[in-house]
């Protein structure tokens, strides 16, 4: 990665720092300039004890400047600790918003943005990059380290200046040559060159460290992917009756043994590549230091710089060197870590694809809406098959309508399309004879409750689920659950419909299959939208109690739209008009009986294929 990509990412990680918390940076900053000062404070007071000592100061003078800067380090050291309370609550401020933004941009962004196979694999990389190389706040503190090696690398150029430019004495007892290489001005930009070249060596250490645990963790993603896989068998209690029932464990074991076994050859391959690269690091360390006390010394030896001195600058030369080696180690750990932190940005800045109209859906006390799909396509992103192909279909509000066909035929496809959790490739859907998408998304929305194939409850309590939020109706959730004939079971719950469903909380309940669809769809219910859809939630039960549920579910919903969504014909037989679907097409469409007169049709085929269940 480029220099300026690197540096581009940091700035918008560093910008989005600082928007979520304005005071952090600032902080940040104070602290490392206190622990910077501190540092040079102490190398300075022993230097300058020991020029006291050496010009025969009296005891009294030593000690009196001892205890002022022990004073004076106290003082800076109380607001440091100060400063650095404050900044571990903003640290953890900056990380709890970083989640609350990944939430909140997972749950506002287009449904087919976040179900793109890009999308999906920027949420594998944020969280491979996360195990790997930590979060924000590890990233905020290798921010403080960078700042404070700006700050020692200013101090110490500072506190240097005099070194070059105090000559030594022509009575040293330097040769002449010597003596005009030292007292000359080149010799400022002869350590510039030597100070730069160990920069260099230092950034191309990092640089091969960094593409080294580069390559590794490319490699070792797939691998820990399928650790965490069966470790989620291990730990988690859903798979664990299968586990134990059919004695799974020296199966799953012996899969962990084999990614654990090729995660160690990586790890062991990096160490020994590691060690050898650091070794030539401490070695290139070794020499520079060598130059620098051989420099210092000849200038103590020429009388230029005192006993004194000699330890303050062999000291600034050290904390120099260390802090560059340091900063390098640090820096390229942020190039790095920055390329996994940047998904996180990249996942942030995800642009809506969908068009968000600003027409109000018009109130209808007498709920007469018209949809109608006109010419209607579709294919997923990232494919060119269509899965739905200029389909036209009328739906009047008010009238029940089935759409029924084989797995993979588009049924699921026509509802998230309807709902609007897509736009058509092709064609366009409309609402009294208006494009959907001119609609104020959120209004459009209202008008539809749905009960999925895969729908999903959550770890809320009963009421919160039903109602979808926090602030609910207690009398219209327990009339829902009623209708649902879910009530009397909830009556059970020690704490009723405040209840949480699942053992993700103490007092939790697990409930069944059943019950789970029965409150997906009192949840519809409580809704009390002007669509209500059941899109195959009862797929996993049999024919039978499939068709109690829909005949139940079709007095419930007597005044309104319903849609329902069935591969079984006899779920949907009381409907008026219904809908074939076959590759993506409506093959047939009108009532149960009149499409029972055509024998050689789709609908009577699957329809006598599915009787025996029937009868």
């Amino acid at each position: 990665m480029r220099v300026k990509d690197i540096l581009l990412k940091n700035a918008k990680i560093v910008k989005w720092i600082h928007k979520e918390c304005a005071s952090y940076l600032p902080l940040m900053l104070l602290e490392e300039a206190l622990k910077t000062v501190r540092a040079y404070l102490g190398i300075w007071v022993g230097a300058r004890v020991v020029d006291d000592i050496v010009a025969g100061c009296s005891q009294e003078e030593v000690v009196r400047l001892a205890l002022l800067l022990v004073m004076i380090n106290c003082v800076l050291a109380l607001v440091q600790w100060g400063i650095d309370k404050v900044l571990i609550i903003k640290r953890r401020s900056v990380e709890e918003g970083w989640k609350v933004a990944m939430a909140r941009k997972s749950l506002t962004m287009d449904y087919q943005v976040l179900e793109n196979g890009k999308t999906q694999d920027i949420v594998k990389q944020i969280e491979e990059g996360e195990n790997y190389a930590g979060g924000i706040n590890g990233y905020c503190q290798n921010l403080a380290w960078v700042a404070r090696s700006i700050l020692v690398v200013i101090y110490s150029v500072v506190a240097l200046v005099p070194l070059f430019r105090a000559e030594i004495l022509p009575e040293s007892g330097f040769s002449q040559e010597l003596l005009g290489i030292m007292n000359s001005f080149w010799i400022v930009p002869i350590v510039i060159a030597v100070f730069l070249f160990f920069i260099m060596q230092m950034y191309m250490v990092i640089e091969k460290i960094n593409r080294i645990s580069n390559a590794n963790f490319e490699y070792a993603v797939p691998n820990n992917r399928k650790f965490f896989y069966f470790k989620s068998y291990i730990l988690g209690y859903a798979q664990g009756k299968s586990v134990r029932i059919y004695n799974m464990l020296p199966l799953i074991m012996q899969k962990v043994r084999e990614v654990a076994a090729d995660n160690k050859r990586i790890w062991y391959g990096e160490v020994l590549q590691l060690k050898r690269i650091n070794a030539y690091r401490k070695y290139l360390f070794s020499f520079c230091m060598l130059l620098a006390y051989l420099y210092v010394g000849m200038k103590v030896i020429g009388g230029a710089i005192s006993i004194g001195e000699l330890a303050f600058y062999v000291g600034i030369v050290m904390s120099l060197f260390e802090c560059i080696s340091e900063t390098m180690d640090i820096v390229g750990f942020m190039a790095l870590k920055s390329q996994y932190l940047f998904n996180y940005v990249e996942f942030l800045e995800l642009p809506n694809e969908k068009y968000d109209g600003t027409l109000p859906v018009e109130k209808r006390l007498d709920n007469e809406y018209e949809l109608e799909f006109r010419n209607v396509s579709f294919h997923y992103p990232n494919s060119e098959e269509l899965v739905l192909d200029h389909v036209n279909a009328k739906i009047h509000v008010g009238r029940k309508l089935a759409i029924v066909g084989p797995n993979g035929c588009g049924k699921s496809t026509f509802i998230k399309l309807l709902c609007r959790l897509y736009d058509p490739t092709e064609g366009e859907i409309l609402l009294n004879g208006i494009d959907i998408r001119k609609y104020d998304y959120d209004e459009y929305r209202n008008l539809f409750g749905v009960v999925f194939q895969d729908f999903q409850l959550f770890a809320f309590s009963v009421a919160q689920n039903v109602a979808a939020g926090t602030d609910y109706d207690a009398e219209k959730v327990w009339s829902c659950l009623e209708q649902a004939g879910l009530k009397n079971r909830v009556k059970e719950f020690v704490r009723g419909i405040e209840t949480p469903i699942y053992k993700q909380d103490d007092e939790g309940v697990e409930i069944s299959g059943g019950e789970a669809q029965k409150l997906a769809i009192a949840r519809a219910l409580y809704r009390d939208a002007p669509v209500v859809i059941l899109d195959e939630p009862t797929a996993a039960l049999d024919p039978i109690a499939e068709l109690e549920i829909y005949e139940k579910f079709n007095e419930l919903v007597e005044d309104k739209t319903a849609i329902f969504i069935s591969h079984r014909m006899s779920s949907c037989r009381f409907c008026k008009n219904i809908l074939v679907f076959e590759d993506g097409k409506i093959v047939q469409m009108g009532s149960h009986e009149k499409l029972l007169e055509n024998e050689e049709g789709l609908y009577a085929k699957l329809w006598n294929a599915q009787a025996k269940y029937y009868a």
